[in-house]
């Protein structure tokens, strides 16, 4: 009998981590066109809504005066490392509204998610700062009590190369980046277990991590940097967009010999497999997918008649704002998509074998789009089960307003 239960305990240590983790980001500057509520957060099938963005604050201010961004206010604390709300009051009541509905979703959880890519430009400071760090620690964990939350959720765009441009006379990028987010890392780690024996619950800690090589580098960082981490959420999109000269697909599960960045590894299983190449264990992964798109124009229909691969001339202006950013529910509302998935409007939908994911092109109007749908979303969690991952995340709720997108996601990572 022993010997049967050893060997029962040695093979379920050699199954790959069960995938649990559902994790969708809520954008609450979105609150008034997409207001908190059962309907649209759908906390019966998510795990976790990380809540965009709350920023830090930095000499008595917040925000980016960069012109791309342009928004800049008072800090509501004016200690610099604290947390800063966009409106406080606002995105309180988001806040509490999320956390309601986890009275009738147990496995629902609360997180905040600071920084993300226009507020990124003050973690540099921060990180740099041992007395920033403590102040930042402290506001976290007065917010998380004050709210009911369960953790918080680091997402700076990027450690040693701040993706928004810096504005002169400003410091947001240093070389010492990593090794100050992995001591920043480990000191909340430290504050939120001894917090977390005080109030007898566990706070999570999680980052939102660049897919690129250029964000792992050598990798002994990100493995240092997991073992303070519950989990990591991988943003594995926006590998191509029209900031390229040529079209090509923005969150390819696989590689496409004929994509000539191919050999960059700019797909999401390149992505997974440097993480754990570096040392980050299977169970501290969880695996960013796109609820969103984007557009060129001026693609030419190539050799296939697809517009695959070719050269362009920049970004659509259809998109959400005018621009080349395409919401799985914008794409539903032009046209581009038919109810069953399929092209219309003009517009063809194709199916990348090698890369595993859509497409979208209109030899009329020479448009190409890359974008997510249910089936390569089906492709996606059939992988992050097969690695043994932690889960899956997405970036957002708002664009997939009619849940076509979650309710997929969600049966298929059961």
């Amino acid at each position: 009998m022993r010997a049967n239960l050893l060997m029962t305990a040695a093979m379920m240590a050699a199954l790959p981590a069960m995938a649990t983790e559902v994790v969708g980001y809520y954008p609450g500057w979105k609150h008034e066109a997409y207001p908190v509520s059962a309907a649209n957060i759908g906390a019966d099938k998510l795990t976790m809504a990380l809540y965009a963005f709350v920023d830090l604050c930095w000499e008595g201010k917040h925000g980016n005066a960069e012109p791309s961004v342009n928004f800049v206010a008072a800090c509501q604390e004016p200690l610099n490392g604290a947390l800063a709300w966009r409106d406080e009051a606002e995105d309180g009541a988001n806040l509490r509204a999320l956390v309601a509905l986890k009275k009738t979703n147990p496995q629902f959880k609360v997180v905040i998610s600071v920084g993300g890519w226009d507020w990124s430009n003050r973690f540099s400071n921060v990180a740099d700062s041992p007395r920033a760090r403590a102040n930042f620690i402290a506001s976290t964990l007065k917010a998380i009590r004050k709210y009911g939350l369960d953790g918080v959720d680091l997402d700076w765009e990027f450690p040693g190369e701040v993706g928004v441009p810096c504005i002169v006379g400003e410091v947001c990028a240093r070389p010492q980046d990593r090794q100050n987010f992995v001591t920043w890392a480990r000191e909340i780690r430290a504050a939120f277990d001894q917090a977390g024996k005080e109030d007898g619950r566990h706070y999570l800690v999680t980052i939102a991590a660049g897919a690129n090589a250029s964000y792992t580098g050598d990798g002994a960082w990100v493995k240092d940097m997991s073992q303070s981490l519950d989990w990591i959420n991988l943003m594995a999109y926006d590998f191509h967009a029209p900031w390229d000269k040529l079209s090509g697909h923005h969150a390819a599960l696989y590689a496409d010999a004929k994509d000539p960045a191919t050999a960059a590894g700019a797909y999401d299983s390149a992505a997974v497999q440097r993480y754990l190449a570096a040392g980050v264990s299977k169970d501290k992964l969880v695996l960013g997918v796109p609820f969103y798109g984007h557009g060129w124009k001026g693609c030419a229909p190539g050799p296939q008649g697809d517009g695959q691969y070719q050269p362009c001339n920049g970004g659509t202006t259809s998109g959400f704002n005018g621009g080349s950013f395409y919401g799985f529910s914008l794409l539903r509302k032009l046209g581009m998509l038919t109810p069953s998935f399929e092209g219309g409007n003009g517009y063809k939908r194709y199916w990348n074998e090698a890369a595993r994911v859509p497409y979208l092109y209109s030899a009329k109007e020479q448009v190409w789009i890359t974008y997510e749908d249910p089936a390569s979303l089906k492709e996606k969690a059939r992988y992050i089960k097969q690695q043994g991952l932690r889960g899956a995340m997405f970036w957002e709720l708002s664009a997939d307003g009619e849940h076509q997108l979650l309710n997929t996601l969600s049966e298929a990572m059961k």
